[in-house]
């Protein structure tokens, strides 16, 4: 049984709804629900942390239907952007304010093991605007596992925070979870979370769920163009099914054939398809009279540096973008306006059908 199960959930509010919401998580696993803004993410998770009556379905935590139940009888600890912790109360009156314990004798007992699990022995006594955002976000995670909840609910906790420090709590997050044995629903926009935190994957667009999976299953497989652009897979093409092989597809692609591997769907020559491919999987060489088999020609229309990474923009009967090392750059001496050898790794290429 599933530790939390969302059922045919559906929700109208305003001009806005939620449609047919199915989602499950087993005890200690984190579901990230990704989306773009205005996907109803948020409103996802106070549905079902009981702010919002939905018209039907269910929610059903801990073996328990809570559709009808307040938020108070949920048992759902639910971590805003902002960690929301009270500002004039300190780190240890903030963890125990989550049993309203009110005796010192008590809380001693109860946020001892707390703190020390957390690391936040030493900033007990310190206030909120003093502490760091690790520090913060372990404060409130405290707080919300002396509740003893059933699920944790975080809505894009790390929103407002720069990226190194971000790194470090989606680890130290990540570590809590799978300790706790609770499971996690985590709202973001960030494909970055999701990567780094999920064993599930729901993407949502315009109310509903569009796509779910592991990590690799949704950045790898995309269902629509839409998961596909929204995961930022930096090459959709569309083509049409020449023939197929043993080993994949031959794809008109802009006046090119373009290899592509086979995948769970059967297609037959003359489909539409959209092909999906990576900048990392494509490869680009001054010509050098070798046949490989799936190379095409093509030119270099731009060259864009990108961190340790320079991004060619090419035009092989097609717009296509690689990724390319700087030193592999340097190497194979590749400049704008260039002639090139383009290789396409028809293994890194997924299909998906129609336009």
């Amino acid at each position: 049984m599933s530790a939390i199960a969302i059922e045919h959930l559906t929700l109208e509010l305003g001009d806005f709804a939620l449609l047919d919401i199915n989602l499950a998580l087993n005890a200690g696993e984190i579901g990230v629900i990704l989306g773009p803004n205005g996907a109803g993410k948020s409103v996802l998770l106070e549905t079902i942390a009981g702010f919002h009556r939905p018209a039907a379905g269910r929610v059903v935590i801990g073996g328990h239907d809570v559709t009808t139940k307040p938020p108070e009888q949920r048992h759902v600890a639910f971590i805003l952007q902002n960690f929301g912790l009270f500002p004039h109360l300190t780190v240890a009156d903030n963890i125990a304010f989550g049993r309203h314990i009110r005796s010192r004798k008590r809380r001693s007992q109860d946020i001892g093991p707390l703190l020390t699990r957390f690391r936040l022995e030493g900033v007990a006594e310190r206030l909120p605007d003093t502490l760091s955002p690790g520090e913060k976000q372990r404060t409130a995670l405290a707080r919300g596992l002396i509740t003893e909840p059933d699920v944790f609910l975080l809505d894009e906790p790390f929103a407002a925070i720069d990226t190194r420090t971000s790194d470090m709590l989606r680890g130290e997050l990540r570590q809590v979870i799978r300790e706790a044995r609770v499971p996690a629903l985590f709202v973001t926009h960030d494909h970055l979370d999701a990567v780094a935190l999920a064993d599930k994957i729901a993407v949502m667009w315009e109310g509903e769920i569009v796509q779910t999976g592991t990590p690799s299953e949704v950045f790898q497989h995309p269902k629509t163009r839409f998961v596909a652009e929204f995961l930022g897979i930096e090459n959709i093409l569309a083509g049409t099914i020449l023939t197929r092989h043993a080993w994949g597809y031959g794809v008109y692609v802009g006046g090119q054939q373009v290899g592509a591997r086979l995948g769970d769907e059967a297609l037959a020559a003359e489909d539409e398809v959209i092909l999906c491919v990576p900048a990392d999987a494509v490869d680009v060489r001054r010509p050098d009279g070798a046949a490989r088999p799936h190379e095409l020609p093509g030119e270099i229309v731009a060259m864009t540096s990108a961190g340790p990474l320079v991004r060619l923009t090419l035009d092989c009967g097609f717009a296509l973008t690689a990724h390319l090392l700087r030193r592999t750059v340097s190497e194979r001496q590749l400049q704008p306006r260039q002639a090139v050898a383009v290789d396409i790794d028809p293994a890194a290429i997924h299909l998906i059908r129609g336009r």
